[in-house]
């Protein structure tokens, strides 16, 4: 164990240490407090690397079930939706890719569209776009459905991407998850917890935030979803810029690749009874999670993919563990009242009488934003926070309806902070090709972005279309 290894334990020791020995504060209970400890000292084992995400959740479990609240209170996150849904889009991931579906329509990128990188960037992102009307989760969108298409296209481009990430897989990785953000804030279908907030938002303000209501709102999103791939191909460039060179090398291997192969077919098939399945989830209640199970047990039973393939695929089983580990944490913080804590004592250190309706609006940007860092998916984020945010809004002298679109709008975005602020985070982060800092410092410019758009375009478009009240 290196020095710079152990200093960083310590570290992390030491914070947990000092809030155990800290009586809790007024009004939270010693569980929350020393969870709260625990969660804060996990995060920053994060962010300094201390250790790998997963042992450092594992060694987090067994200190916490000791010395705080038994295994079964925060071992619910091993059997929380979002997370089986996360593994599930990585197996029919592989099935994607194995069968070579994704690789084909990766060299069709290529060669009909692949004139820069960026251009194929824009392919994605108008292909997300799309399929956020109609697939509200970003696991199974993102996750399942277009990622395996753009690894098909690193591919094409580099036969291992895993070797150099730059030159291609890093940039479109983080390029897709900030717009798979931005284009699930734009419908009430996009992200599983939009509809939450438009009911919390009716049962809290009184306001009704329909479909129509909520899209129409968020039409600054688009702005987002133009300008993000080219502000992240400035800001992280991939190293192969022009495909020019590889449009008829690409024309190529297409045709070795020769006819369309059964289990490409297979694999079509299955992509498109998921994408169905998911699209119509709402009419049919069947649960996204269970669709991607499905998805997955139709590429075993096809054998596109064996037992042995998913056994091996160590990307599953450690997002498992330590995003399984991170939902648990973040459960038991709010089961013990820890974020209803946080959000009263934000409320009273912020008094807003007599304010300008502005700045009002730019605290309760803020507060929709910043407390993300604590949370694992956005689900969770607003189950917890949201209520409390609506409940700042009604005390406050400001027109409810622009304040709640940047809460429902901006809970989403700022998922983007972080590789665990929204389920398919872990998903992509897991495969390795974009580095923790970048991903959290580009994160920041993102939802910074996202932030500044709505708090100067979306006010004067809610005052156009008539919102301000």
């Amino acid at each position: 164990m290196g020095n710079k290894r152990v200093v960083k334990l310590l570290f992390l020791a030491a914070l947990v240490g000092t809030v155990f020995l800290i009586p809790p504060p007024k009004g939270l209970s010693v569980e929350g407090w020393r969870l709260a400890g625990i969660f804060v000292a996990t995060i920053a084992g994060i962010i300094i690397q201390a250790i790998h995400e997963a042992p450092l959740l594992l060694i987090a479990f067994a200190f916490t079930s000791l010395t705080v609240v038994p295994l079964k209170e925060i071992a619910v996150g091993f059997m929380d939706n979002n997370m089986w849904l996360v593994v599930t889009a990585v197996m029919l991931s592989f099935g994607f890719r194995k069968s070579g579906l994704a690789r084909r329509v990766g060299l069709i990128l290529v060669s009909s569209f692949g004139k820069t990188s960026l251009r194929v960037a824009y392919c994605l992102s108008v292909m997300e776009t799309i399929l956020a009307s109609s697939v509200p989760s970003s696991p199974a969108r993102t996750g399942g459905l277009v990622f395996p298409l753009a690894e098909g296209f690193f591919t094409a481009v580099d036969p291992d991407p895993t070797k150099n990430p730059r030159k291609v897989a890093a940039y479109m990785t983080i390029m897709l998850y900030s717009v798979a953000m931005a284009s699930g804030s734009l419908y009430i279908t996009g992200i599983s917890a939009n509809p939450l907030n438009a009911k919390l938002a009716h049962d809290v303000l009184g306001i009704t935030i329909d479909w129509t209501t909520w899209t129409l709102g968020a039409m600054p999103s688009l702005l987002g979803i133009l300008v993000i791939p080219w502000l992240l191909y400035k800001l992280y460039p991939p190293e192969i810029k022009s495909l020019e060179a590889l449009r008829q090398s690409a024309g190529g291997e297409l045709a070795r690749m020769g006819k369309v192969s059964r289990n490409e077919w297979l694999s079509g098939v299955t992509f498109v009874t998921v994408l169905t399945m998911w699209a119509t989830g709402s009419k049919t209640g069947i649960d996204a999670t269970v669709t991607a199970f499905v998805g997955a047990s139709m590429m075993l039973l096809f054998d596109v993919i064996e037992w042995k393939d998913l056994a091996e695929g160590k990307e599953i089983w450690a997002t498992l563990i330590w995003f399984g580990g991170i939902l648990g944490l973040s459960a038991a913080l709010t089961k013990f009242g820890f974020f209803t804590w946080l959000a009263a004592l934000l409320k009273a250190a912020l008094p807003t009488a007599g304010l300008p309706i502005i700045v009002i609006l730019i605290i309760i940007a803020l507060l929709a934003n910043l407390p993300h860092y604590l949370f694992a998916s956005s689900l969770g984020y607003v189950a917890a926070f949201a209520p409390l945010l609506f409940s700042f809004i009604a005390a406050c002298d400001v027109p409810k309806y622009p304040a709640a679109f940047l809460v429902c709008y901006l809970m989403i975005t700022s998922s983007s902070l972080t590789h665990y602020g929204n389920a398919v985070g872990p998903l992509l982060y897991g495969k390795g090709y974009v580095d923790k800092a970048w991903w959290w410092g580009l994160g920041l410019v993102t939802a910074t972005f996202h932030t500044i758009v709505y708090l100067t375009i979306g006010i004067a478009w809610w005052k156009f279309i008539g919102y301000w009240y």
